[in-house]
C-alpha cells in the first residue's frame, strides 16, 4: 500500500472517493443520477415461508418481475445521487406448510417461552395496557397477550437455518411466518370486529394476540425499557424474521394477515385471494430488501485511515437539577460508542473523545441557546422546544462559523473528523426544527432527540429524561436516559446509515441502534454490511474508473497489473460478504490505480512509442506514438458527477451537503 509514498495519489484519492461508488463486476449504463459506471453486485434473498404452502398463494405471481424485482439502483438520499452500485437479486423460496414437522418444532417451541399478560382496555398507568387494545365501549372487556422472546426466537432460528438448505452467501435469509393454522393464539377477524363495534350492550368478546418482545437498559443511566409490541425482528446476523399472524401492534397499525384479508372481503381460497395473499406477502418482502438486505445511503459512505469523533456535553440545566442529579459525566459513556463505531469500521482507527461542560463556559454559546429557548411547542409530545436551526447556524462553518472554537474539522483520507455537541436542557425541553406550515397541524415544529447535519450531529436530552426512571411505570428512582444510545444513532447516520424504516415501518423492529422502537444500543449485520460494502464499492469503482482511462506503458504496466491483482482478491472477499477484509485489497487496488494513471499521464503507450520512433530515425515511429497519445487524451472520463466548468471529477463535500470542485474552488 502507497499512502505515504505519493502525496499526488493521495490528494487524487481524496478527490475521488466521495465522487465514485458481488464479487462484483462492472459495467457502463444509463443509470440514474448521471454515473456511467457501476458495479453490479449480485445478492440472493432466501424466502422462507414457515406455515405457507405454495398452494396458499399464487407463487408464480409472487415471483414475477413486477413483484420480486430484480435490480435496485443503491441510492445516497442527501444528494439525491446512486452510488454506482447496481444490487442484481436472485429470490429463492421454500415452503413449508402448517403441518410439518419443523413449523410445529417452532410453534411448540415459541409455547414454551411464550408468557401471557392480559390486558384490560382503557386501563391507565401503572397498570399494564396493551396500546393496540386500549378503547372501552367494544364488544372486547380483556385481551389475552403472548409474549416470545425476540432474541430467542432469533437465535432458534439462526440454529435451524440449515434445515431450509443452503445459506445464501452473498444474500440472506427473510423468515416469513403464518403462525395462525398452529398451537400459536392468534388475533381473529371475529375478535377485530368485536374491538371495532362499539356495543355498550354487556355482551363482551375475549380477543387473543401474539407477540415478540424484549426488554432494553440504557447504557448510561439504566433505565429498563420494555418493548413488548414487536411482530418480528432480527439483525444480528444475516437474516429478518416477521410474524405475519402476530398483532396487531400499535407501532406499525399493521393488521395480521386473517384479519386483513377479513377487513378487506377477501376469501383468501378464492383464485383472487391467492394473488392477493402474494401481493401482502411480497410487501413486506419488499420493505426487507429494500430497508435491510440492500439499504441505500444517507452521506455517502467515505473511506479514511482514522475516524475522529469529538463530543462536547454541553449541561444547560438549571442549578437545583445539577444537584439532584445525575452527573453529566454519567450521561454519555464514550467506551461504547466507540466500540460500536470500530465494529462499523473495523478497517480503521476510531477515537471517540468528550468534553463536559457547564454551557455557561462557553458565554456566546449560552446566549444562542437562550434565545433559541421558545415558549413554542411540539404539538404531538406538548414539550417546549430549542429551534434547533439558531444553534446549528452559530456552530456551522457555513453559518456564523463558530465550530472551529471547539475544532479544526478535517476531511481527509488520512483523517475525518466529525464532532458532536450534546444539549442536558433544563426541564422538558427539546430540540425541534420549526417549518412554514400552520402551528396547529400536528407535525411541525418537530422535536427531535438529535439530528446529523453533515458537519456535525446535535443531540439532546432533558432534565425529565435523563431523570426518567422517577415518572416510569414502575418507578424506578435514580435511573433515566444518557446520550449514548442517541449519539451512536447520530453517528451512525453521518457515516451513511438511514432508518431501517425508512420504506416500511415493519423493519423498526430490527436489533439497530438506527431503529426507534426497539431502544438498541449495537449496530446490526445490516447496518455493517452497509457501510463496509460501501467502502469497497467506492474504492473499487475509483480503481476501475482509474484503469478505464490509463493508458498501458512500460513504466506503469506493473502497477496496472497489481491494481487488477488486487482487485481480483478484493472481489473474492467480497464475493463471500467478508466485506472488512476485502477493504485492504479494495484501497490497494484504488491507489495503484491511481498511481497507474499518474504515470500513464507522462509516459503513456503512445509517447513511449514515439520516443523510440524518433530515437531510430523512423518517421512511423513518431505517428504511431502521436495517435495513441492522442487517443488516450480524447477517452472520455468513465466517472461520476464532473464538473461541468473543467469536466475534473468532484467531491462530496459533507459540510456543504454538495459536490465539491476543486480546481474550480467552488460547490457545483
Amino acid at each position: 500500500m502507497r499512502i505515504g509514498k505519493s502525496r499526488l495519489v493521495a490528494t487524487s484519492l481524496l478527490i475521488l472517493l466521495s465522487v465514485s461508488q458481488a464479487s462484483g463486476q462492472y459495467s457502463q449504463a444509463n443509470s440514474p443520477g448521471a454515473v456511467a459506471a457501476s458495479r453490479i453486485v449480485p445478492l440472493t434473498i432466501k424466502i422462507v415461508m414457515l406455515g405457507f404452502s405454495s398452494t396458499d398463494l399464487n407463487s408464480s405471481y409472487l415471483t414475477s418481475g413486477i413483484n420480486s424485482i430484480p435490480v435496485k439502483y443503491q441510492q445516497v438520499l442527501q444528494g439525491p445521487i446512486n452510488t454506482g452500485v447496481v444490487f442484481n437479486f436472485t429470490y429463492q423460496y421454500v415452503y413449508e406448510k402448517p403441518d410439518s414437522t419443523i413449523v410445529q418444532s417452532f410453534a411448540q417451541y415459541l409455547n414454551s417461552i411464550g408468557k401471557k399478560e392480559d390486558t384490560v382496555p382503557g386501563s391507565l398507568p401503572p397498570n399494564f395496557g396493551n396500546p393496540a387494545f386500549n378503547k372501552t365501549g367494544t364488544m372486547v372487556n380483556i385481551v389475552h397477550n403472548y409474549f416470545y422472546d425476540a432474541s430467542k426466537v432469533e437465535n432458534w432460528l439462526t440454529a435451524n437455518q440449515t434445515l431450509f438448505g443452503t445459506v445464501p452467501n452473498p444474500g440472506y435469509t427473510f423468515f416469513i411466518a403464518n403462525l395462525n393454522k398452529t398451537i400459536i393464539p392468534s388475533l381473529s377477524y371475529r375478535q377485530y370486529q368485536a374491538y371495532t363495534t362499539n356495543c355498550p350492550c354487556g355482551s363482551y368478546v375475549p380477543a387473543q394476540a401474539h407477540y415478540y418482545n424484549r426488554t432494553a437498559t440504557d447504557p448510561d443511566l439504566y433505565l429498563n425499557l420494555a418493548r413488548h409490541y414487536m411482530t418480528g425482528w432480527g439483525g444480528t446476523g444475516r437474516i429478518y424474521y416477521t410474524d405475519l399472524s402476530a398483532g396487531t401492534s400499535y407501532w406499525t397499525d399493521e393488521l395480521p394477515i386473517q384479519v386483513a384479508a377479513g377487513a378487506r372481503g377477501i376469501n383468501l381460497l378464492t383464485p383472487y385471494g391467492r394473488i392477493w395473499a402474494a401481493e401482502f406477502v411480497n410487501d413486506y418482502i419488499a420493505g426487507a430488501v429494500s430497508n435491510l438486505f440492500a439499504a441505500d445511503q444517507l452521506y455517502p459512505v467515505t473511506y479514511a485511515q482514522k475516524y475522529n469523533f469529538q463530543l462536547f456535553v454541553l449541561d444547560n440545566r438549571t442549578a437545583p437539577e445539577r444537584a439532584k442529579g445525575p452527573k453529566i459525566s454519567t450521561t454519555l459513556n464514550t467506551t461504547k460508542v466507540q466500540s460500536q463505531l470500530a465494529s462499523l469500521l473495523p478497517f480503521a482507527t476510531v477515537t471517540v473523545s468528550a468534553k463536559f461542560s457547564n454551557i455557561t463556559d462557553y458565554p456566546q454559546l449560552a446566549a444562542v441557546v437562550a434565545n433559541a429557548t421558545t415558549k413554542v411547542k411540539d404539538p404531538v409530545l406538548s414539550l417546549p422546544i430549542v429551534d434547533a436551526r439558531l444553534v446549528w447556524n452559530w456552530l456551522s462553518v457555513y453559518g456564523r462559523g463558530h465550530l472551529t472554537q471547539f475544532i479544526n474539522a478535517t476531511h481527509t483520507t488520512s483523517q475525518y473528523d466529525i464532532p458532536g455537541f450534546l444539549f442536558a436542557f433544563q426541564g422538558n425541553y427539546t430540540f425541534a426544527f420549526t417549518f412554514k406550515e400552520y402551528i396547529a397541524l400536528s407535525e411541525p415544529p418537530r422535536s427531535i432527540g438529535g439530528i446529523a447535519l453533515g458537519d456535525m450531529i446535535l443531540v439532546n436530552q432533558s432534565n425529565s429524561t435523563l431523570t426518567a426512571g422517577y415518572n416510569s411505570f414502575p418507578r424506578q428512582p435514580g435511573r433515566g436516559v444518557g446520550f449514548t444510545r442517541a449519539a451512536t444513532h447520530e453517528l451512525g447516520h453521518i457515516m451513511g446509515l438511514n432508518h431501517p424504516f425508512l420504506y416500511d415501518q415493519t423493519e423498526d423492529f430490527t436489533n439497530s441502534v438506527m431503529a426507534y422502537y426497539p431502544d438498541s444500543s449495537t449496530f446490526s449485520q445490516f447496518d455493517k454490511d452497509t457501510v463496509l460494502r460501501g467502502i469497497n464499492d467506492e474504492l473499487l469503482i475509483v480503481a476501475q474508473d482509474a484503469l478505464a482511462v490509463t493508458g498501458n506503458s512500460l513504466i506503469n504496466s506493473g502497477t496496472i497489473a497489481t491494481a487488477r491483482q488486487e482487485i481480483t482478491l478484493a472481489n473474492q472477499h467480497y464475493s463471500t460478504m467478508d466485506y472488512a477484509g476485502a477493504v485492504p485489497h479494495s484501497l490497494a487496488a484504488a491507489l495503484n490505480a491511481l498511481q497507474a494513471e499518474q504515470s500513464g499521464s507522462f509516459f503513456s503507450s503512445g509517447l513511449v512509442f514515439g520516443l523510440i520512433g524518433l530515437a531510430a530515425g523512423v518517421a512511423i515511429g513518431l505517428l504511431v506514438g502521436f495517435f495513441f497519445f492522442r487517443k488516450r487524451k480524447v477517452t472520455n472520463a468513465v466517472g461520476y458527477n464532473l464538473c461541468p466548468t473543467c469536466q475534473q471529477p468532484v467531491r462530496w463535500d459533507p459540510v456543504q451537503m454538495k459536490w465539491y470542485c476543486d480546481r474550480c474552488q467552488k460547490p457545483v
